[in-house]
């Protein structure tokens, strides 16, 4: 048996009253007919309180958009009118909205009353915002940041720092997992220990290095955090470059550890690459020759002509040296006006001979500090390391003895202990 139209009327106004979708019906004048209680609640309205006199729901700077709607409604009455407007809530903000208006005809053609339904936008337009501007700060940061699958280390997502500071395009990093760029991960049960570790703190701070796409390494200082979220697991992390913080923590580092004047490494550095050495030469059956050099006379060069070019003296004999010497040798200032110079690789002492006679030939030329000219001669005192279990520090003192020896002679001079 068919329903009549009232009961299907009921059936439709039932359906409005629990559809959580705004609904209006209005007659043709524009006079509210009914609204349902999900428009009430968008515009702030207890029950019967929006049907009351003066109660003006159209914010008053869309006025203008109703009168548009009714010259379309006019102009074609059954064709859906689709359009944006504001409306006016209880408290007085305005709520932004996408109206849906359709005419409903009775059984001659003529407009009962108009059904609208609307969209409420401002919670759309806001969450909208609230991407735009969390992409834009995601972006815009001066970190690299990252979202990981932390089953395998696959990389889901990055800001443009993320993948253009290790040399890839968007779509390339995306092909890749975490240990791609951080081969300490890439061994057995080396990942999933990372991130055990991370999600039993909840969050982990590590300094280390990622490697470019052209196999450069820079390092990086990354906060990570492991997070869950729409019940799946992910890892944050955001990571930092630190190479000019790395490259302040060396340059105060060797700032101390080398000579203020002549910038040669202090005897602490010394004795650490004297360790190194030895142990080379012990291997290939070697001689290490200790020279130390004394400039003759420098106290009387500096109550003559001043500190200033004493220090130039002693800042030129450290380049004179220094050019004599490969990078696996050691210089290094004792103090004042004494140097020591330890070359290693020797396979007879007739070689060694040879190296210290290149050092002494470095004072034949004169030193030009500003205006002055001055020939300055130096006594060198050689002693021989050749695996006869001397320490350093006595190999040191010997050829300490050896240059005193030097000194007797007149003039630029050796003496081999």
């Amino acid at each position: 048996m068919m329903k009549d139209n009232s009961q299907i009327e009921q059936s439709i106004y039932r359906l409005f009253e629990i559809t959580p979708i705004p609904v209006v019906l209005s007659y043709p004048s524009g006079k509210l007919e009914y609204v349902n209680p999900a428009f009430n609640k968008m515009l702030g309205y207890e029950k019967e309180q929006i049907y009351a006199e003066g109660i003006v729901i159209t914010h008053h700077d869309d006025i203008s958009v109703n009168q548009e709607v009714r010259r379309q409604l006019i102009d074609n009455p059954y064709s859906p009118v689709t359009i944006e407007k504001r409306y006016l809530h209880k408290m007085g903000h305005a709520i932004y909205a996408q109206l849906n208006i359709v005419a409903q005809p009775d059984t001659e053609g003529n407009v009962v009353r108009y059904i609208s339904q609307l969209v409420d936008l401002t919670t759309i337009r806001k969450s909208e915002a609230a991407e735009v501007l969390l992409n834009h700060l995601v972006n815009q940061s001066n970190d690299a940041i990252y979202v990981v699958d932390p089953k395998c280390g696959d990389f889901l997502n990055s800001n443009h720092l993320g993948y253009s500071r290790l040399g890839y395009s968007k779509t390339e990093l995306l092909t890749l997992s975490v240990p791609h760029i951080h081969p300490a991960l890439q061994q057995a049960g080396k990942w999933q220990q990372h991130v055990d570790d991370i999600k039993d703190n909840g969050s982990q701070v590590i300094e280390s290095t990622h490697n470019r796409k052209d196999g450069t390494a820079i390092p990086i200082e990354a906060n990570i955090s492991f997070i869950e979220y729409n019940g799946a697991d992910y890892l944050i992390a955001i990571v930092r470059d630190i190479s000019r913080r790395k490259q302040k923590e060396k340059e105060v580092l060797e700032k101390a550890n080398l000579d203020p004047l002549t910038n040669l490494p202090n005897r602490r550095i010394m004795e650490q690459k004297l360790s190194q050495m030895f142990s080379k030469v012990e291997q290939r059956n070697q001689f290490i020759a200790f020279i130390y050099i004394d400039l003759d006379k420098f106290k009387a060069i500096n109550d003559t002509y001043g500190h200033t070019t004493g220090d130039g003296i002693l800042k030129g004999t450290a380049n004179r040296l220094k050019a004599c010497i490969r990078e696996s040798d050691i210089i290094t200032r004792l103090g004042g006006d004494e140097f020591l110079v330890v070359v290693n690789g020797f396979k007879n002492e007739e070689q060694i001979k040879l190296m210290a006679g290149k050092l002494l030939a470095k004072f034949d030329s004169p030193f030009h500090i500003e205006h002055i000219t001055l020939h300055v001669e130096a006594s060198l005192g050689v002693a021989v390391y050749f695996g006869n279990n001397t320490d350093v520090h006595t190999l040191i003192q010997l050829a300490d003895e050896a240059m005193y020896q030097a000194k007797q002679v007149s003039g630029t001079s050796i003496y081999y202990l």
